[in-house]
């Protein structure tokens, strides 16, 4: 398989590259240093207390909507897990960089996030290859992130990470400076299924083992602003995501047709209260709507309102020198999933949902953490979080809580 391959490759590769002195010089809409080679590989501890024991229903999941580092991973959950992050760049001549990235770990598994060819010609550029929109700020291949795993969902939850995750395509940015700011944008369009990279991605809505995506296509825009003066940076970014799947019905041979039309925005501020503390606060949503076609003597159209989220955080960070970092990140994720189901063309109930009423979560965590810097690229991380999850049934506004607390331990290595 592919990933696998690619796996066994950045291995060796891993083995042969040679730490490297750091270019502090940025390149274009990237936020990695020109020249770099960075491998990052260890092991994280998590111990898990929750009151709710089980996973109970996808929509009625007090377990994972917790959001804890034993929710929806990919690979089969254990307390204890390694993970890997590898990142590089090459410049051909002075106008073309080759960049990669790549990691594997239990929440997202084993996933090529960037192999491009960005070409740049004065303040303008066109990058092609498999590419993030650069609608966030995860802090994925960060160097110095002060988090084992972190707080916005949109970024540590595979589901949702998805939503907004990179792909095949192809992007134009230009960089220009006016008022004060430097300004960088960029827009792009993106194909998950091309050379079979994501052929099964369905944000956000698990159609089941039966069901065939049919086409995904995804296109977006990204702005960024950075103060020239104190460094005070702002992004905004919007992303369209529309596929066409197959899902079979519980009538034998009449399968249903899913058209879904999903919008996903970012928006973000990060700067300097003082020269030891920095800030940064973040607003990420979520909406979808989702046509449904039944195939069968008489055909039936159907139209659901999809999910509805957003997530809202607030963190600060102070690193009094350069080997501690203290974090602390306050995050509200607002979960809404409102069916309405019902006949476009006569108007009348054709189809009965599941849901007797639509569940409303809100997950609040808090988050403190501790990373330390070692010698020779060897550096630890200390997390603790508190989650608490309120769900009220929108018809009977009936109410069920649970919560959480997680502490977590990264010892990583950086070469």
């Amino acid at each position: 398989m592919f990933l696998k391959t690619l796996t066994c490759a950045l291995a060796l590769m891993a083995c042969a590259v040679q730490a490297q002195t750091v270019v502090a010089t940025e390149h274009q809409w990237t936020d990695d240093v020109v020249g770099s080679h960075i491998f990052q590989a260890g092991a994280d501890a998590w111990h898990i207390n929750t009151s709710a024991k089980e996973d109970t229903t996808a929509n009625q999941n007090s377990l994972s909507r917790l959001q804890l580092a034993n929710s929806y991973p990919v690979w089969q959950y254990r307390p204890t897990t390694a993970w890997m992050r590898f990142e590089g760049g090459l410049r051909v001549g002075s106008d073309v960089l080759l960049s990669m990235k790549y990691r594997a770990d239990q929440p997202t598994g084993s996933r090529l996030d960037e192999a491009s060819v960005d070409w740049a010609f004065h303040t303008y550029g066109a990058k092609f290859g498999v590419l993030d929109p650069k609608i966030s700020w995860c802090r994925t291949y960060d160097v110095d992130s002060p988090w084992v795993r972190e707080n916005n969902p949109f970024c540590s939850i595979q589901p949702l990470n998805f939503a907004k995750g990179s792909a095949p395509g192809a992007q134009v940015y230009a960089n220009f400076i006016a008022g004060g700011y430097s300004l960088q944008a960029l827009a792009g369009a993106y194909r998950p299924m091309w050379w079979n990279y994501a052929p099964d991605e369905t944000p956000t809505l698990d159609l089941g083992p039966t069901s065939v995506v049919k086409n995904h296509t995804k296109s977006g825009f990204a702005l960024s602003a950075t103060n020239l003066r104190n460094g005070t940076e702002f992004r905004v970014g919007l992303l369209r995501d529309h596929y066409q799947a197959q899902k079979d019905s519980s009538t034998p041979n009449v399968p249903y047709e899913y058209d879904v039309q999903s919008g996903v925005m970012f928006l973000g501020a990060n700067w300097y209260a003082t020269q030891k503390i920095a800030l940064r606060a973040t607003y990420f949503t979520y909406t979808g709507d989702m046509v449904r076609t039944l195939q069968s003597q008489v055909q039936h159209l159907l139209r659901d309102q999809n999910s509805k989220y957003k997530a809202t955080s607030l963190e600060m960070n102070y690193q009094p020198n350069a080997t501690h970092v203290f974090a602390l990140a306050h995050v509200v994720y607002d979960f809404n999933q409102n069916y309405s189901n019902y006949d476009v063309q006569s108007g009348t109930p054709v189809f009965q949902s599941g849901y007797a009423g639509a569940p409303h979560f809100v997950t609040t965590n808090t988050s403190v953490s501790w990373r330390h810097d070692w010698r020779k690229g060897l550096f630890t991380v200390l997390q603790y979080s508190d989650a608490r999850v309120s769900q009220t049934h929108s018809v009977s506004q009936r109410q069920v809580s649970s919560n959480g607390t997680a502490l977590g331990l990264r010892l990583g290595y950086r070469f």
